[in-house]
């Protein structure tokens, strides 16, 4: 197969979803409405943005650039029980007290700070705050809302009405378990103890919309609004998709299962409810990685991960994006915060391959996927030339150098006299070097690993003399007397490095860069350092590297 062909027969995962999407409800079909489901139990964390987020609104404004009215709904399950795990109990000063929550509804347990009004606004924070960064033009909705709209009002109450029907239906998924007959597919919550899951509904008045209860809890018997409650999962969830319109939704590989909850809930849509349900698509879940070990998926009641707000701080949203379109959604990542160099060095490789400024050894079909996945990854329109670039790991090395009063003037100075980006920035790209030079200070002072975290030392270390080779300071004064003070860029002082060592051993070549390592930084191993010489004062890398030219063993 040639290259136009390869390329011709090329279609990104995404844009092969979106076709599916579109055959599914007929091309005459006018709006195909996307919505996504997050349980706010905990920690609302970066896996959450997969397929929830950067999938859900992908898809969103790929359908609408087809001309399809489109929206992301992001539902947010606010009426679920809160089950007092561990991790959630932790979250508060007195986690024996706060056992007294298990079993409320999310929305009905207190802030663990005691600052806001409840759990849900402590831990949509950092994630609904920020989501800006990762979709645009979603529309937030939550579950304790949705029931009070009438139409979610009239599918309780038709729920109710034909619970025998119901009853048989869910009791197909519950062979273990089944519900016995008279069952009301409805839970309340007591108005006693404030728990929704203890409560057994006892009798129903659709005239006035209330249920009688027995709470297995507290004892207490009582009669309440059917608005205090809500429809049983499988239910409720079949119910959500006919309220909001749903022609879209991922959701976890947990409910994928053959026979599982999202067959069940596309049953009710289908026989009970006799609707066309939504067209489905699993994730994989994201892990977490700390200190180079994998610590299990990222999870929301035992607080394994990290937030939007943390991912923020310390790269670009579109990085993460590009990770997540670059990857079909069952594929497992990983993600740690000490590896953010590296995602967003595949983001910036993608963005340079974009506009052809790199050309990597690679199939057509992987470049057309490298390029498709950057241009989805973006959620501003792309400019018709590339934008500078200030790697990463740059950025980290002038925040380490240059004194925190001087910044980010000199390191723009430095930046541009090294020839990395030009001699005058417009405002958007002064912008750009400020952010990033921000994010690259937070991570390598909270979650850089050490061999990133340098300090330049006043004097080469103590003994240094005895190690080094006559042969290696031979090696030192060559380049002390190739590096030119007044050509002081990068590339000049990559490509002299190089010229020098290529001819050497490998082990002389591991032991030359050693031997500089020690002399600045008394590290055997530190940032790439003919950036460092680059951005530092020509007369102080020649002077020590004269100092090692003058060693001998």
């Amino acid at each position: 197969m040639n290259d136009v062909t390869e390329q011709a027969t090329y279609q990104h995962w995404i844009d092969a979803l979106v076709h599916e999407i579109i055959e599914y409800w007929g091309v005459n079909a006018s709006t195909i409405d996307c919505s996504c489901g997050l349980s706010v139990s905990g920690l609302q964390h970066v896996g959450r943005l997969r397929g929830e987020i950067t999938l859900t609104n992908t898809v969103m404004h790929q359908l609408r650039q087809k001309g399809y009215k489109s929206q992301h709904n992001i539902v947010r399950y606010t009426s679920d029980e809160w089950k007092g795990k561990e991790g959630q109990l932790a979250q508060f000063p007195n986690p024996d007290k706060a056992k007294e929550y298990v079993g409320r509804r999310l929305i009905d347990v207190p802030d663990p700070q005691g600052e806001l009004e409840s759990w849900v606004d402590r831990y949509w924070l950092d994630f609904g705050d920020y989501l800006d960064y990762f979709s645009r033009d979603t529309k937030l909705v939550s579950t304790n809302e949705i029931y009070t709209w009438s139409k979610m009002h009239e599918l309780v109450r038709f729920t109710i009405k034909h619970r025998e029907q119901a009853r048989k239906i869910v009791n197909k998924y519950r062979v273990r378990n089944p519900f016995p007959k008279g069952w009301y597919p409805i839970n309340v919550v007591c108005e006693q103890c404030h728990r929704i899951s203890t409560t057994t509904v006892m009798e129903v008045n659709l005239e006035t919309y209330t249920a009688s209860y027995r709470c297995d809890r507290c004892g207490h018997n009582g009669t309440t609004s059917i608005f205090n409650g809500k429809l049983s999962w499988r239910f409720e969830w079949a119910a959500l998709w006919k309220v909001l319109g749903v022609g879209f939704e991922p959701f976890g590989k947990d409910h994928a299962t053959p026979g599982g909850s999202r067959d069940s809930a596309k049953e009710i849509a289908e026989t009970f409810y006799k609707f066309k349900p939504p067209v489905p698509y699993a994730n994989e879940w994201v892990g977490l990685i700390e200190d180079g070990v994998d610590k299990g998926d990222m999870g929301s009641s035992n607080f394994n991960g990290f937030t939007p707000k943390t991912w923020i701080s310390v790269a670009p949203g579109e990085a993460l994006r590009y990770i997540y379109l670059k990857n079909k959604s069952m594929k497992r990542l990983t993600l740690g915060l000490e590896y953010i160099p590296t995602y967003i060095g595949q983001y910036e490789r993608a963005e340079r391959v974009y506009y052809k400024i790199d050309m990597p050894r690679a199939s057509p079909q992987e470049i057309a996927d490298i390029c498709r996945s950057y241009e989805l990854a973006n959620l501003d329109p792309l400019p018709d030339t590339p934008p500078i670039q200030v790697p990463y790991l740059h950025a980290v090395l002038l925040t380490q150098i240059i004194p925190a009063d001087s910044l980010p003037g000199a390191a723009i100075d430095k930046l541009a006299s090294s020839g990395i980006i030009p001699s005058s920035q417009t405002n958007d790209q002064q912008t750009y070097i400020i952010t990033r030079l921000e994010r690259a200070k937070t991570w390598v002072n909270h979650y850089a690993p050490e061999t990133y975290r340098i300090t330049t030392l006043s004097t080469p270390p103590d003994g240094l003399n005895q190690t080094i080779t006559n042969e290696l300071r031979t090696f030192y004064q060559q380049l002390y007397d190739t590096l030119d003070p007044t050509q002081w860029t990068e590339h000049k002082i990559t490509d002299a490095m190089k010229q020098l060592t290529q001819s050497m051993p490998k082990d002389m070549q591991r032991a030359f860069f050693r031997y500089l390592y020690q002399a600045f930084f008394g590290t055997d191993k530190g940032p790439r350092i003919s950036a460092y010489f680059a951005f530092t004062d020509p007369a102080i890398v020649r002077l020590r590297l004269q100092y090692l030219a003058s060693l001998s063993k």
